[in-house]
């Protein structure tokens, strides 16, 4: 029987044996030192890297705190543009407010004087229509001579009623009317008053005159009894012409304003 042959091992090499556990034993410090620089390395690039933070975060605040102080400028100036207009906004509506509340015064004053000139004329009105518009020439009643009457004292017929009144006695229109006055031979002192309507209302033998033209209403002393003219005495001679005719019945006249001369 033919035995195996053994194959012969290689023989290692002292040099080897002991090298081989020296390189290993230099490789492990080799990445222990490794270790140990590449763990120093990496922090004195940290200390870098935080620095250069420090300083990044340094130039953003700064820069963050010029962006700030920029819009604070912007802000304040928007703010007192904003505040000027608003001022110039309630100066302006204070002026336009202050129009308007003088033009209602205004208005106000405006109605309240009309108003209160309506009310003078309604009150006028009042008293026109309560204001007598018929007088008797005098105060005193009774007649010396009447309409128609004739005698010694008349070339015709008497054209009046005579009031026998002492010598300046007031008298008094007997209507509205305009005044003109005249000397006249027999009438002597004449008043003659011409209604709105056109009646003339005669007043003679005067002594003297109050107003001799003019408008007065009925009831105003025009003038003071006397003796002028063609007179036997102190009397006051009336006639009434209606529309400035022929004379008509005195008398007759007064009773249908609701005057009794009488």
């Amino acid at each position: 029987r033919r035995g195996r042959r053994r194959s012969p091992k290689p023989r290692r090499s002292a040099l080897l044996t002991v090298a081989a556990p020296s390189l290993c034993v230099l490789g492990v410090t080799a990445v222990a030192t490794a270790s140990v620089t590449g763990n120093d390395a990496p922090g004195e690039a940290g200390e870098d890297i935080a620095l250069g933070g420090e300083e990044i975060d340094e130039e953003a605040a700064e820069a963050a705190r010029a962006a700030h102080a920029v819009a604070n400028k912007q802000f304040d100036t928007q703010l007192q543009g904003l505040t000027a207009a608003a001022d110039d906004y309630a100066e302006r509506a204070s002026r336009t407010q202050g129009r308007i509340d003088l033009a209602e015064r205004k208005a106000e004053e405006k109605r309240q004087a009309e108003e209160e000139a309506e009310r003078k004329r309604e009150e006028a009105k009042r008293l026109e229509e309560l204001r007598p518009k018929f007088f008797l020439p005098v105060e005193r009643r009774g007649l010396s001579a009447v309409y128609g009457q004739s005698g010694l004292n008349w070339a015709n017929l008497h054209t009046g009623i005579d009031f026998p009144v002492r010598y300046g006695t007031p008298v008094r229109a007997a209507t509205d009317g305009t005044i003109r006055t005249q000397y006249h031979v027999s009438y002597g002192n004449l008043m003659i008053i011409t209604a709105p309507d056109g009646t003339e209302t005669w007043y003679a033998h005067l002594g003297s005159y109050v107003y001799q033209s003019g408008f007065v209403q009925a009831g105003t002393v025009v003038a003071y009894s006397g003796n002028s003219g063609n007179s036997m005495g102190p009397h006051l001679h009336f006639e009434v012409r209606p529309g400035g005719g022929s004379a008509v019945d005195p008398a007759a006249w007064l009773r249908s304003k609701g005057l009794e001369p009488s």
